[in-house]
């Protein structure tokens, strides 16, 4: 398994509000916040010290134990950015995306998200997008109301309709994964997937190999204009020669 991480605060924001956990090799995640001066980083940074921390319990559990406590443990992520920002004035409405991931010891993966940080799958030269962003621009383009095309360019996409911190009862989405050793997981934030469409993705990542496929997608998010934090981790789970030794 080789897996590499890519972080840029963008061509327009001067704070980069993502946060990223990479510290495997069975966990995985982003976060992407939102929020007053210092406010967004902080929920980011914090939702994310929740999951590493509560991590520990998920080694054992698979299938649907292991996602009633991937849930729960965003559920306590969301409770304690709630408790923060009704605290703190400098944090009140704080909030952020997540998207997590778990390579568990059944071989599968397991994902959980809230809000429009995505997890794709690559395999087989197809590009498959995981979960479900929780935006009213998806919503649109659930109902038939917009065209993908239209969803792309839509003025109104950074409108999300879940965050963790966002209100005291949080519905967290969970998804089981097949895996084979030929997969490639992609986490990113919308300051990707709004600049660089899944067409362009799936083109990098047939294109290039893992390491230079990650500088490309950043590269190409900042050329169509980087108008937000740039994030995402790339997880290539073809074994390598250190995990055949292993």
């Amino acid at each position: 398994m080789f897996v590499i991480s890519k972080t840029h605060v963008g061509m327009v924001r001067t704070v980069n509000e993502d946060a990223l956990l990479t510290t495997g090799p069975e966990l995985f995640a982003l976060a992407d916040g939102m929020g007053g001066y210092a406010a967004g980083e902080t929920a980011s940074r914090e939702a994310l010290q929740v999951l590493q921390q509560e991590a520990e319990k998920f080694k054992e559990l698979t299938g649907t134990e292991l996602c009633t406590a991937m849930r729960e443990t965003v559920q306590q992520a969301n409770k304690h950015i709630r408790q923060m920002a009704q605290s703190e004035v400098q944090y009140h409405d704080m909030g952020t995306t997540l998207v997590a991931v778990y390579l568990a010891a059944d071989g599968k993966a397991y994902a959980v998200n809230v809000g429009d940080s995505r997890l794709y799958t690559w395999r087989a030269g197809t590009l498959q997008q995981v979960t479900r962003d929780h935006s009213y621009v998806a919503e649109l383009l659930a109902n038939g109301e917009i065209t993908a095309q239209e969803a792309f360019k839509h003025p109104q996409k950074n409108i999300i309709l879940r965050a963790v911190g966002a209100e005291d009862e949080l519905e967290v989405d969970c998804f089981t994964l097949e895996l084979t050793a030929d997969t490639k997981l992609l986490l990113c934030s919308d300051g990707l997937s709004d600049m660089v469409d899944d067409r362009q993705i799936s083109e990098i990542l047939q294109a290039h190999q893992t390491a230079e496929a990650a500088e490309v997608l950043l590269e190409a998010a900042l050329d169509n204009g980087g108008r937000d934090n740039i994030s995402l981790i790339l997880i290539d789970l073809t074994p390598t020669e250190e995990d055949n030794r292993s």
